[in-house]
């Protein structure tokens, strides 16, 4: 008998392909080319990040004087001083409370929880004057003896009486809260330990000697 007639061999599947894709089938990605596109990614990220931090300024002069502005939580201005306050050295350097031998020295604070951005205007002996907005301080240089400290907002009147001598230091503190139907400011009755603490972190706005 002669042989019967088989079913042909069915080619194999790269036979089937087209050339091309048996081609791009063949070729493989090199496993090292991933990790050398995450380097240069991660090297232009780094060279971005020195670019920009060479162009941030550097902050401002401590030396210099400038308006103080009271800002919101989220950086919004809310007051600023009308007169430059003194600068960030004087302010350290007022930070330290160290007493001065030839006169009484008085920092008066203002430093709450719920105060806003209204100015409170005070005065030593009805001669020196000075602005507060929250989070501020006054020193005060006076002559030995009694002093009379007021308090003035929104035409109420809050005396204060300071007494010491040459090299003494007093604290007093401006105790507000702000509403929008109705703002009150009057003389804390704090400890002058407790008021000095407040101080560390209240921004000296103003620095007054009497001649």
């Amino acid at each position: 008998m002669g042989k019967s007639a088989g079913v042909a061999d069915k080619p194999a599947v790269a036979d089937q392909q087209p050339p091309q894709q048996r081609i791009r089938s063949m070729t493989k990605t090199p496993a090292h080319s991933g990790t050398r596109r995450l380097c240069v990614i991660l090297t232009s990220v780094l060279a971005a990040s020195l670019l920009a931090g060479c162009a941030t300024p550097t902050g401002a002069d401590p030396s210099a004087e400038a308006p103080y502005c009271y800002k919101a939580r989220k950086g919004r201005v809310i007051a600023c001083t009308r007169v430059p306050a003194p600068s960030l050295n004087a302010d350290a350097q007022a930070k330290r409370f160290n007493p001065d031998p030839n006169a009484l020295t008085v920092y008066v604070v203002r430093r709450n929880w719920g105060d806003g951005g209204r100015f409170v205007k005070i005065s030593a002996d009805n001669e020196m004057t000075a602005e507060t907005l929250p989070n501020t301080m006054v020193r005060f240089k006076l002559k030995p003896g009694t002093h009379t400290f007021t308090l003035d907002f929104e035409g109420e009147r809050q005396v204060a009486t300071v007494d010491g001598k040459a090299g003494d230091l007093r604290f007093l503190r401006i105790d507000g809260t702000v509403w929008a139907w109705k703002s009150t400011f009057v003389w804390a009755t704090d400890g002058e330990d407790a008021i000095r603490e407040r101080a560390y972190k209240a921004r000296l706005v103003s620095d007054l000697t009497v001649k």
